[in-house]
């Protein structure tokens, strides 16, 4: 055989091996090596094709070569904008003295405090408290269970709890307001007299 013989024949060996190669059969991305992708024709059987470089033609990220990605129907280097997530938190200043992001600058301080902006606002009925300067105009802050709420202050002819001993105020589960300016806690005057527990009520002083 001549020497032109022998590389025609080396040729043709390579094509063959090239051909099968390409040709391996596949049914997704994940069956192919790293660097090639499944391609699957409309009228032919899926096989493994070497991957798309930068600027050739795809339909989907998977037909790209690692670090690229399809981009209106041509592959594109992945940007390093699409690799790194966006922290909107540290785009603050930085401290001068180290360069590093400081708690205050990440506004880690403000976790469970109330904005200072809200602190002028008064609390409504069921709306938790510290004190009953917390609460709006005509409610106080009194316990419920282990908290305590703003609730109502107590007007004419409304249930209330007479008060024995100083501080006895906040032994109770469920704690009533007083009663309103010009009221007083008193027994109530149609309560049965040989109850051991006489009923109070919010009446005139």
């Amino acid at each position: 055989m001549t020497i032109r013989g022998n590389y025609c024949a080396l040729l043709l060996y390579f094509k063959s091996f090239f051909f099968l190669d390409q040709a391996y059969p596949c049914t997704n991305d994940k069956e192919c090596e790293v660097g090639r992708y499944c391609h699957s024709p409309h009228q032919a059987t899926s096989a493994c094709m070497i991957c798309r470089r930068k600027k050739k033609r795809c339909h989907r990220d998977g037909m790209c070569c690692p670090g690229n990605r399809c981009n209106n129907g041509i592959c594109i280097p992945v940007t390093e904008s699409i690799l790194t997530p966006h922290i909107p938190a540290l785009e603050g200043p930085r401290h001068k003295k180290n360069g590093l992001y400081s708690s205050k600058d990440l506004g880690w301080q403000n976790l469970g405090r109330p904005q200072s902006k809200l602190s002028h606002i008064k609390g409504h009925e069921g709306d938790p408290c510290l004190r009953s300067s917390d609460c709006v105009e005509g409610y106080c802050c009194a316990r419920h269970f282990w908290t305590k709420i703003c609730k109502p202050v107590l007007h004419q002819g409304e249930v209330c709890t007479k008060q024995r001993k100083k501080g006895s105020h906040g032994l109770e589960i469920f704690q009533r307001c007083d009663c309103a300016k010009g009221l007083s806690c008193k027994v109530w005057k149609d309560a049965t007299y040989s109850s051991k527990s006489r009923l109070h009520v919010c009446q005139k002083i």
